[in-house]
């Protein structure tokens, strides 16, 4: 199975003071220091010698740039931060595209904001959404790790060493990519007092693993004539982008607005719209892996899901974003140069019971040779 996350930020804050070293694969996230005397770098944390970072001054802060491409495509994102804090409220983690902080009125309860696009925000605390029968509250004094998590799509999560706290589903917009302020860590984005008040000895933050769609797709059984079939397929669409590069930006731009499009309408029908999603979200995902692409089970999760929105008034192939994407010349014109992909039998038939069944609504019968 393809892994889900790609890790695109470490900080331990060991070694020497001032130097803050990114030390996840890409190494395009080292921080910038503002605010901080080598003094406050101190060589012990959750361990002897584990390195750690005392915040506790106004403007006392380390930025993390966000212009390298791991942070160009975040969709989903995942933190994790070790921790020593004194009792006040401030910010653990800020960037204009996700925080992790300790909020006014929730005094010792961890909150999390993520912001999706184009302006769908989502929040989870443990105030609102916990999942025992108390409220977590961070402890003063001794270190505790705590995470967040947003999975782009239908889950939000807090965690405190290893143990969910905290968790929210629905239909969310992604988690769009952090803005030229970058990120800051220990404080608020702009430095405006709001210091979380403590010591932090690791930071680590994953984003949402942009290989993992193709990973997933080639998990399935394929023989070597298909996969090479979807190879040819796939460069061919490069070729033409390549070709006509303002009709890429502009089928890209189409396909976002009608996914968010598709993500507003769900959330607005509520949680049974929502778990449903969710729910034939797996199915597909654990089918797919079976090889089962054209059977009777995989077309039913289509049908049924179709059905249930067409019910719920969001019809996919009445959407209106959909449909200009459809209509537009771009789209046409990327079609006509690309050769039809009938080298893969069983992804062919699924595609035929979806397209018939968004066309006129009858429940197209899957049989297999």
């Amino acid at each position: 199975m393809a892994a889900l996350w790609e890790l695109i930020c470490h900080h331990t804050y060991r070694g020497i003071p001032g130097v803050v070293v990114d030390l996840s694969p890409s190494g395009a996230s080292h921080g910038q220091v503002f605010g901080l005397d080598d003094g406050d770098f101190l060589a012990d944390g959750l361990a002897t010698g584990s390195g750690a970072v005392r915040f506790y001054k106004q403007d006392g802060r380390i930025r993390v740039p966000t212009e390298a491409t791991p942070w160009q495509s975040v969709v989903g994102v995942k933190g994790e931060v070790t921790l020593r804090r004194q009792p006040s409220i401030g910010f653990i983690i800020d960037s204009d595209a996700f925080q992790f902080h300790i909020r006014g009125n929730t005094l010792d309860m961890p909150v999390a904001w993520f912001g999706g696009y184009p302006n769908q925000n989502a929040e989870i605390s443990t105030v609102f959404d916990s999942v025992g029968p108390q409220p977590y509250r961070i402890p003063s004094g001794p270190w505790v790790t705590l995470g967040f998590m947003h999975d782009g799509f239908g889950t939000m999560e807090l965690y405190a060493d290893g143990e969910v706290v905290a968790r929210r589903t629905g239909v969310y917009a992604p988690v769009k990519s952090p803005g030229g302020a970058g990120l800051s860590i220990g404080n608020a984005l702009s430095s405006g007092g709001l210091s979380c008040s403590g010591e932090i000895d690791d930071v680590k933050i994953w984003r949402l693993n942009p290989r993992r769609i193709d990973d997933e797709f080639y998990s399935r059984p394929m023989d070597r004539q298909t996969a090479e079939c979807w190879k040819r397929f796939r460069q061919q669409i490069e070729d033409a982008f390549q070709r006509h590069p303002d009709c890429a930006k502009q089928i890209g731009r189409l396909v976002q607005e009608a996914v968010d499009s598709f993500i507003r309408q769900a959330n607005a029908q509520g949680p049974e719209t929502q778990s449903r999603l969710l729910r034939a979200a797996k199915e597909y995902n654990r089918l797919w892996r079976e090889g089962k692409i054209d059977s009777p089970e995989m077309a039913d999760v289509f049908i049924d899901l179709i059905g249930w929105l067409r019910i719920a008034g969001i019809a996919p192939d009445d959407n209106a974003a959909l449909a200009s994407l459809k209509n537009s010349a771009c789209w046409q014109l990327i079609l006509g140069e690309l050769t039809p992909l009938d080298c893969d039998r069983q992804f062919m038939t699924l595609l035929r019971v979806v397209t018939d069944n968004l066309g006129d609504g009858r429940r197209t019968k899957v049989t297999t040779a």
